[in-house]
Formats: structure tokens, C-alpha cells, sequence
């Protein structure tokens, strides 16, 4: 009975330091690659542009697509091409 009674204790560390090295190094992973930041960036950027612009694109692309544009103008007379 003495050789095992401080087992369990030992084990108990171990399987401890196993699991928080494990979220560590999950938590490091997924903060260094900013998953999260394009999860919610991406969609944002479009739906931003669709806010300013009219357009399914980021703000910056749809500039020049945006319904008060001069080339998008509804005119009478067409394009003169």
C-alpha cells in the first residue's frame, strides 16, 4: 500500500499540465491565425459596402459602382459610344 499512495496525485499533475498545455497551445493557435477576426471582418466588409455603396463589395471596391456615380446615371440619351 505504501508504494502507491502518492499515484493518484502524480497522475492527477500530469493529466493537469497535459490539458492546460493542450488549451494553450489552441488558444495560441487560434489568436496567431485570427480566425475569428476573418470570421466576422469578411462579412462585415461586404455589408458595409452594401451600406454605402449599394454594392455586394468592401466599401472601397463598390466606390466607383455606386448608383449616384456619374457613369451610372439613368439618361435619355444612352451611352455615347
Amino acid at each position: 500500500m505504501k508504494k502507491n499512495s502518492g499515484q493518484i496525485t502524480v497522475e492527477a499533475v500530469l493529466v493537469l499540465v497535459i490539458l492546460f498545455s493542450t488549451a494553450y497551445a489552441a488558444t495560441k493557435v487560434l489568436s496567431d491565425g485570427q480566425y475569428l477576426a476573418k470570421l466576422v471582418e469578411r462579412p462585415w466588409q461586404h455589408l458595409a459596402g452594401m451600406m454605402q455603396n449599394g454594392i455586394w463589395a468592401p466599401p472601397k471596391k463598390g466606390m466607383t459602382m455606386h448608383p449616384n456615380h456619374l457613369r451610372r446615371h439613368g439618361s435619355p440619351r444612352g451611352d455615347n459610344l
